[in-house]
């Protein structure tokens, strides 16, 4: 009598058997996940950049070849225009605030989705690799504010992808193959999908409104004068503002002359008005115009301490250093 064993070193007919019977399982109880198909890097010229190499001028990129590589990244991404169909299921989860951490969080909008092995392979061509589009339908948000815009799809890019644990059956062979996803942003690298129908996703054009109605107000209150009193946050110091001295000064008191640009402050000492700027009052940099954060920037003072005069401006790697934990 032959020794009985379930693992056999080619597929036979038990792996067969296996393997139509979760393929239905999918098929029938999964959802649909449209998939757009990353390529490989986009052409973008020669770059004269011995870490940038152009694939295209040579034997032509594809999902093996890396753009950038010193930075170790595709920023221009290249995907299939023909958008491929399969069957998947997932775990479907909330999307909840985070309470647990100092302000809200949202909870990482991460989904793990199977997919049959050879079902991917017979219509994608290969296996769902890091940079691959998902799309899923069932997703859509149909019920928009703006009731003139169609309805948007969700779309997840694939962040890592291995075989399941779970999709090894009886016969020791794998069936199904999983992936981390997580949500698709508007950002470079998926600029070709970005711009074809899915343009609804990107915040560009509000932005760019909301950027230019800021400046719009700006340039309606400005009226010729900086203000930038608020600027002079000195601790438990009064002062007043304005394009002349007053005529009976105390001792000690301060004053903002708006008339200079940028603003300067004054402090009454004796029969004078001393300039409390430390600089060039000519120097038109943002720090001039923010005492309090020049003096501490650009701190020229010396500190005495037991046995040595210390520089009060100094770099970390100077003041702070190494120590063995032993």
């Amino acid at each position: 009598m032959p020794r009985l064993s379930l693992w056999r070193q080619d597929k036979t007919n038990d792996y067969n058997f296996f393997d139509s019977n979760i393929k239905e399982q999918i098929e029938i109880g999964g959802t649909a996940f449209l998939v757009h198909k990353y390529l490989g890097p986009e052409q973008v010229g020669e770059q004269n950049d011995p870490s940038q190499p152009n694939y295209h001028a040579q034997d032509g990129a594809s999902e093996l070849t890396i753009q950038d590589m010193l930075l170790m990244e595709n920023r221009d991404r290249k995907y299939d225009p023909d958008i491929y169909e399969l069957r998947g299921v997932y775990n479907v989860s909330d999307n909840d605030f985070d309470l647990s951490q100092f302000g809200f969080f949202l909870t990482a909008d991460n989904l793990f989705i199977s997919f049959h092995i050879n079902d991917m392979m017979d219509k994608l061509g290969r296996k769902l690799m890091s940079g691959d589009v998902l799309e899923l339908p069932h997703l859509r948000d149909d019920t928009l504010l703006d009731i003139d815009k169609n309805g948007i799809n969700k779309f997840y890019v694939v962040e890592d992808a291995n075989r399941s644990a779970e999709g090894f059956s009886q016969s020791w062979w794998p069936h199904i193959w999983r992936v981390k996803v997580g949500p698709m942003t508007d950002t470079q690298e998926f600029q070709d999908i970005m711009e074809t129908d899915t343009d609804v996703l990107s915040t560009y054009a509000s932005e760019i409104e909301i950027s230019t109605a800021i400046e719009n107000a700006a340039e309606k209150e400005y009226d010729g004068q900086l203000n930038t009193s608020h600027l002079f946050d000195y601790d438990s110091i009064d002062f007043v503002h304005g394009d002349t001295f007053p005529a009976s000064p105390a001792e000690g008191d301060f004053y903002l002359r708006t008339d200079f640009t940028p603003n300067r402050l004054y402090k009454r000492v004796g029969t004078r008005w001393e300039f409390t700027a430390d600089t060039n009052p000519n120097d038109d940099t943002w720090e001039t115009k923010v005492f309090s954060q020049r003096r501490f920037t650009n701190n020229t003072d010396t500190v005495t301490v037991p046995g040595a005069d210390v520089k009060s401006k100094q770099g970390l790697s100077s003041t702070i250093k190494p120590k063995s934990d032993i």
